[in-house]
């Protein structure tokens, strides 16, 4: 329990990732060999698309109607976090539902992250750490794991790309 009344906790950092996981789980079982799972920002993606890869589109975060990166995808998850859906402003501070857990407020080093890994509960969580991690920081990491990929938008536009993006 919590000591302050009317606290609480959820999944909500992997839930919709998890969901995903488990439609995937059951479309495969079905015999379904091409597919796209998506729970509102979170996607699962089975086979290709008519022989072809899915082309999904990462969001601008202050256009709705532009893309920063579209990227080829066949077999494989993604997510993204962001701080343009879930929030306010008050004077001047632009307050969201992504969590430095260290100072208990909005993180702001980046705007948008974007993950590539193989299942979307993984993607889902690693969103968020990396989105408060910041860019440099958040790149990093995730080079160090191998098997996931990263998209980062800062809050002055720039757009950052894990080793494995990065063009040659």
């Amino acid at each position: 329990r919590f000591l302050r009344p009317g606290m609480r906790i959820d999944l909500g950092g992997i839930a919709k990732g998890w969901s995903v996981d488990r439609g995937v789980e059951i479309l495969r079982r079905m015999g379904i060999e091409h597919a796209m799972v998506n729970a509102g920002g979170d996607t699962r993606i089975i086979g290709d698309r008519l022989g072809r890869p899915w082309v999904v589109g990462i969001r601008h975060p202050d256009d709705k109607d532009k893309v920063v990166l579209r990227i080829p995808l066949t077999d494989t998850a993604m997510s993204t976090s962001g701080d343009y859906e879930r929030y306010f402003e008050e004077d001047g501070v632009r307050y969201h539902h992504i969590l430095d857990p260290r100072t208990g407020r909005s993180a702001a080093k980046l705007r948008s992250v974007t993950i590539i890994a193989a299942t979307a509960t993984r993607t889902d969580a690693l969103t968020k750490s990396v989105f408060v991690m910041g860019a440099e920081d958040g790149i990093r990491f995730i080079d160090t794991l191998g098997d996931v990929d990263a998209i980062a938008v800062t809050p002055e536009g720039k757009v950052l790309y894990s080793k494995g993006l990065t063009p040659p």
